[in-house]
């Protein structure tokens, strides 16, 4: 009984362990998008007679959704092949995302694949785009977009074109095929300029038009302002005589906005005679002063800017205006106005007795004068002057005549005898002429000569050496001192480095030729000459130029020593290695006698050193200059190392400005002429 119990135990124990090999025969790939298909082969291979259900389930992160299952029974030894498939839908993975292996489970035995990824993620690739439009201008955009799979997508991508710290938004949708996308947006003539945030949205849609995978990539535009008009505005149309006109212009972009740009105001007098012309930054008043006795007419206005013109007309009103003096015994009464002073009266008071002066019956022309003399009985009086504009002056002055009267003192007298005087002045001056006419000949050459060599050797008087061993002499020297008392102020320097001045030294005299000229011409810009080993700095500050805007002519002496140094390198075979550099920064000067004493604050010197020293025979502009000259030049931004440079690629010509105006000008006066012409013959 035993050995029956001992064998019925053996049997059951080897029917448990009866099992079956689940083979894979293809790992999945690495990486699935959302609406791919995985398919898995799978072979069961039965060690025993075996039956069950085969299940393949999907692990993703902590989650796990059954896609297969199958019924299997096999005889020892025999064996079945399966595909199981599922395709990644969410209405059949739901929101099953990450890495991901799948499991395949036949009653106690069960595989594991290797691990793959299931993703949703398109990357886009721009290929071609701009950064910067004018409105009206069309906006490109072409690109690549690939799922996580390496597979080109076929689905949409969507344009907002955003407006920045606004809701204002442009959109367009397009197609996206085979990976690639094109897209070309016109941007509204009347698009406000500004910073836009372009945003891009791919995505793929499923049988149920539910998005499957998505991505997107942002990026920003600057929309730049294009001038469209140009206003003037006076602050007022009518302008009195003794006053000043205050008048400006404001270029307006598209929207209206206006722009901040320079261009030229011209003031030109009813007679179309220019009497002002003057590049102003817009938005800024100009103030033109018109003369008291400036008669009353229109004149006009004509502006320039960005290739806009404008006119403007405004009015110089009449005035009438006298000025009344008291003079000791004398009134003096002057027009002051801009038309005749006619039909009007003055009262005087003498003590207690009143006086017209109503001569102005006769009118008092502008700018004439008439003179009254008082005259009463021998004493002090208290003088009252009144006039019609309620003018009134109160004085005390002593009189004498014989009866309180008011005359007009006449010049008739003067003019009298003044054809007397002119004979006297004229016999006595031809008398002068010919005593010095015997001794001008004698003079007039050796006077020459002497003045030639005293001027000559007044300017060597005023000339300095930089230094001991100075190539140079100037007559602007500038010497660095550690501790100087002065004003301090902001200062544009040009520093000229020469790289191989010791290997020059046999040729001084070409050297010393060529550096003089570059100084010679830094002093006609009023710039005070500092020397430092192989470092010559021509430095414009206030304190010698008498003006804080010295921007413009730094840019010049520069752009003018390199023209003198590339003309040396082209005539002479001993070649002058430099560089130069142009730099904006703070000194403390002061001027002492024929020299400039400054001391650098911060980096100013130093820096324009470096910046020199990276110079290769172009100028290269420090950070602060270029922020000072804006939009007046363009520029390239270099590094170097921890300094950053700007090479100079154009200067815009602010003369076309001007070349502009004066064809607009003279294409006004030839229309002028010819409708002149035109009435004359009619």
């Amino acid at each position: 009984m035993r050995r029956i119990l001992i064998s019925i135990l053996i049997v059951i124990f080897l029917l448990s362990c009866a099992s079956a090999e689940i083979i894979i025969e293809k790992q999945p790939e690495a990486v699935y998008n959302l609406g791919d298909s995985i398919t898995i082969p799978v072979i069961i291979k039965a060690t025993s007679d075996i039956s069950g259900t085969f299940k393949m389930n999907l692990f993703c992160e902590g989650r796990q959704e059954n896609f297969y299952q199958n019924d299997v029974a096999l005889l020892t030894g025999e064996e079945k092949r399966f595909e199981a498939s599922v395709i990644l839908t969410k209405e059949r993975i739901e929101e099953i995302k990450g890495n991901c292996k799948i499991k395949g489970t036949f009653r106690d035995d069960y595989v594991l694949t290797k691990e793959f990824k299931i993703s949703d993620l398109i990357e886009i690739t721009l290929k071609e785009y701009k950064l910067e439009f004018k409105p009206g201008e069309f906006l490109i955009i072409k690109g690549d977009a690939i799922k996580e799979n390496g597979e080109g997508v076929e689905g949409f991508i969507n344009l907002e074109i955003i407006k920045e710290n606004t809701s204002e938004s442009l959109t367009q949708l397009s197609t996206i095929n085979k990976g690639f996308f094109s897209m070309n947006v016109s941007l509204p003539k009347e698009t406000k300029a500004g910073a836009y945030l372009v945003k891009l949205d791919a995505y793929e849609k499923d049988i149920q038009e539910q998005i499957t995978n998505k991505g997107f990539t942002n990026y920003n535009i600057l929309v730049t302002q294009v001038p469209t008009s140009l206003e003037i505005v006076f602050e007022n149309a009518e302008v009195e005589p003794g006053t000043s006109l205050k008048v400006k212009i404001i270029l307006h972009d598209q929207t209206g906005e206006s722009i901040d740009t320079t261009g030229i105001i011209t003031i030109k007098n009813n007679k179309n005679e220019i009497l002002e012309q003057i590049e102003k930054p817009t938005d800024e008043f100009l103030e033109f002063p018109v003369a008291y006795n400036e008669p009353a007419a229109e004149w006009k206005v004509t502006a320039v800017s960005n290739k806009l013109t404008s006119e403007a007309i405004f009015s110089i009103t009449e005035k009438e205006d006298v000025e009344i003096l008291l003079i000791n015994r004398t009134i003096k009464i002057i027009n002051k106005g801009n038309v005749p002073y006619c039909n009007k009266s003055v009262l005087v008071k003498i003590g207690n007795e009143s006086l017209n002066i109503d001569t102005f019956n006769t009118c008092l022309e502008v700018g004439k004068e008439k003179e009254y003399l008082l005259s009463a009985p021998e004493g002090e009086y208290e003088v009252k002057i009144i006039s019609e504009e309620e003018e009134m002056i109160s004085k005390n002055v002593v009189l004498t005549g014989k009866a309180v009267d008011v005359k007009e003192i006449s010049k008739k007298g003067f003019r009298k005898y003044l054809v007397v005087w002119i004979f006297i002045i004229v016999i006595l001056g031809f008398v002068a002429f010919l005593a010095f006419k015997k001794n001008y000949r004698k003079n007039f050459f050796a006077y020459i000569s002497k003045k030639k060599d005293k001027d000559k050797d007044k300017d060597k008087e005023h000339t300095i050496p930089l230094g001991k061993d100075s190539l140079v002499e100037t007559k602007n020297k500038a010497e660095l001192s550690l501790s100087i008392k002065g004003n301090k102020q902001n200062a544009s320097l040009v520093c000229l480095k020469i790289k191989n001045l010791r290997e020059l030294e046999t040729h001084k005299g070409n050297i010393r030729e060529t550096l003089q000229k570059i100084v010679d011409f830094a002093e006609e810009k009023k710039s005070a000459i500092y020397q430092n080993q192989d470092n010559l700095f021509l430095i414009l500050a206030p304190v010698k130029t008498k003006t804080f805007s010295n921007e413009k002519n730094t840019l010049e002496l520069a752009q003018k020593t390199e023209k003198i140094l590339k003309e040396h390198n082209r005539l002479f075979k001993q070649k002058i290695e430099f560089g130069i550099s142009v730099n904006y920064g703070t000194l403390i000067a002061k001027q002492e006698k024929e020299i400039l004493k400054f001391m650098s604050m911060g980096t100013l010197i130093t820096t324009a050193k470096r910046i020199a020293s990276i110079s290769k025979g172009e100028i290269l502009l420090g950070e602060k200059l270029r922020e000072r000259l804006g939009s007046n030049v363009k520029v390239e931004k270099q590094i170097h190392g921890n300094t950053t440079v700007y090479l100079i690629k154009e200067i815009k010509n602010r003369d076309e400005h001007k070349n502009f105006l004066s064809n607009f000008v003279k294409r006004l006066e030839k229309d002028k002429k010819e409708k002149e012409d035109k009435e004359k013959s009619e």
